[in-house]
């Protein structure tokens, strides 16, 4: 197949697969087809606006997990307000060092 790449953004589902089963070269549909995102840093917002807390994966040895319960039962925040805590409290200490 030869010439112009076709309107990707006219064609049906049905066509741009046929398109792609006969092309020698499916750059055009690659480019085409290539995700747009903008650059930056966003972060989830709730319907007010607010920024929504995202979960982060933390591995800790067993005793450490044993001690952070205990303390958790005893805190309303629990488990995880304890650990912001303990990590807004390092970034303060830390404020300004490099990584």
């Amino acid at each position: 197949m030869t010439g112009t790449a076709p309107d990707f953004d006219r064609m049906t589902k049905e066509e741009i697969a046929n398109w792609l089963l006969e092309a020698d070269d499916i750059t055009a549909w690659r480019e085409w087809a290539k995700p747009s995102s903008p650059s930056g840093t966003f972060v989830q917002v709730d319907p007010t606006g607010e920024a929504v807390e995202r979960v982060v994966t933390v591995k800790m040895p067993g005793d450490m997990v044993a001690r952070l319960d205990s303390a958790a039962g005893r805190d309303r925040a629990g488990r995880s307000g304890i650990i912001r805590a303990a990590v807004e409290e390092y970034l303060e200490r830390h404020q300004g060092e490099a990584a």
